[in-house]
């Protein structure tokens, strides 16, 4: 733990060094940033205008869920979504190669090596609305929802990584299949939206989104104290299954990996 510690230092390190050498690049990333999280926050107003309540949430919660949505897609851009993106020119061009010699463990390294400092700046933004939803409904979140919000939070953007990572995966066999990353992009935008909209469908072909719905939503539920515990189970349990399954997934393809030499 300590040894990857020291390489992740390493890495935050490498990456504020690039904003001081792009700082243009990196100023426009940031008001991109910005202006990506305001669309999530007007769009969730434009839903609810005539609408006080939708699938069961409120209003309120329901801008607190698209806040809590900005907050953690956030966090998996800063930490995850840029390593991704070259997931397929690595592989293409016979670069995984180094990555696979080197004494620390590949998925790690692929996965972590960029770090998107621009993409922070929706947090601040996402943490702004959420706090003004809760001021504004004189609520005070107590110390254990608090905590339960960070922890199932974090459970989300780690199901979101797992998920991200088998299919990306799958570029192993396939490295000209750059596009499938924009496909998760979209893939994404599901988790903004309450698993009761699923349900409401009637649909069982729609029932392999459920998971993607409890990532945002599961927290969200928590901070205001009415998260149920078999959404908290179900998100914890498909964490913890879809992150191993993508270990297991990682190195059963480098099986059939061919090195570039």
């Amino acid at each position: 733990m300590k040894t990857y510690l020291k390489v992740y230092w390493r890495v935050i390190k490498i990456n504020i060094s690039s904003i001081l050498v792009y700082r243009l690049s990196f100023i426009n990333q940031v008001v991109s940033s910005m202006g990506w999280g305001m669309f999530q926050i007007i769009w969730i107003n434009l839903l609810t205008y005539k609408s006080q309540t939708i699938f069961g949430w409120s209003r309120d919660e329901l801008i607190a869920l698209a806040s809590s949505y900005v907050i953690a897609i956030a966090i998996f851009h800063v930490f995850f979504s840029r390593n991704f993106q070259d997931f397929s020119r690595i592989v293409n061009y016979g670069q995984l190669d180094s990555y696979l010699l080197k004494p620390v463990d590949s998925q790690f390294l692929l996965s972590t090596r960029i770090v998107s400092y621009a993409s922070a700046s929706r947090i601040v933004f996402g943490l702004y609305f959420l706090v003004s939803i809760l001021i504004k409904n004189h609520l005070t979140p107590s110390f254990t929802n608090i905590v339960g919000y960070i922890v199932l939070m974090a459970c989300g953007i780690l199901l979101t990584y797992s998920v991200w990572f088998i299919v990306s995966t799958i570029i192993i066999w396939h490295p000209q299949l750059n596009n499938i990353i924009d496909f998760l992009f979209n893939f994404n935008g599901i988790s903004r939206y309450p698993k009761e909209m699923i349900l409401e469908t009637h649909n069982f072909l729609l029932l392999f989104l459920i998971p993607i719905t409890l990532t945002i939503a599961t927290p969200t539920k928590a901070l205001f104290g009415k998260a149920l515990e078999g959404d908290v189970f179900m998100l914890i349990a498909f964490t913890a299954f879809l992150f191993v399954i993508s270990r297991w997934f990682w190195h059963f393809a480098l099986r059939s990996y061919t090195s570039a030499g």
